[in-house]
């Protein structure tokens, strides 16, 4: 029987382009700088357009609110991303300690940079960290069907598909599937 996963403090994480790190003040300015676009958005989950306005979210005092009660729960590690001095994006894995499994997302809030690599680069920062100090034996994730940009940086980092949630969430313009995939820690250490 496997003893339960430790669950150390968040950790920096370095990347050639990317240091994963704990949130500070300044990402506030860095993500007010970014308008939300719905459509982007819409690749998190249906909530955006259905349930709420995240415009109205996207203010100092909410985003400042959010930044002083970042006591993140234990087995949850949320990173700011930040590239050239400045907060572009965050990443969050949420460890079931118990079943050395983890739930993966990634985002990057700036438009010019994606489809760089850089989600590439974190995500596989993350899995480093996972698989190796962290020690859990999998990392899976949900992605929207219809986002290819995320399916092929999932699938470069070796993420292979297990799944289909049919319908699973309602949007504006109808039910979207979400796919299911995850890595196991023998696939990335001989990946």
């Amino acid at each position: 029987m496997l003893d339960r996963l430790a669950l150390p403090d968040l950790p920096v994480l370095r990347g050639e382009r990317i240091t994963l790190r704990a949130a500070r003040e300044s990402d506030i300015d860095d993500r007010l700088a970014y308008p939300i676009d719905p459509y982007e958005e819409d690749n998190y989950g249906s909530a955006w357009r259905r349930g709420w306005d995240g415009r109205l979210c996207h203010t100092r005092e909410h985003l400042a609110a959010g930044h002083e009660s970042a006591q993140p729960e234990p087995g949850v590690y949320p990173w700011s991303a930040g590239y050239d001095g400045h907060c572009v994006g965050s990443a969050r894995l949420r460890v079931d300690a118990d079943q050395h499994r983890a739930e993966y997302s990634v985002g990057l809030f700036v438009p010019a940079l994606r489809g760089r690599g850089l989600g590439r680069e974190i995500t596989r920062l993350v899995l480093d960290w996972a698989f190796g100090p962290l020690g859990a034996h999998r990392v899976e994730l949900e992605v929207l069907a219809g986002n290819d940009r995320a399916i092929r940086c999932y699938e470069a980092c070796g993420f292979r598909h297990e799944g289909v949630r049919r319908d699973a969430e309602l949007y504006p313009d109808g039910w979207k599937d979400f796919l299911q995939m995850g890595i196991l820690q023998a696939e990335h250490l001989s990946g």
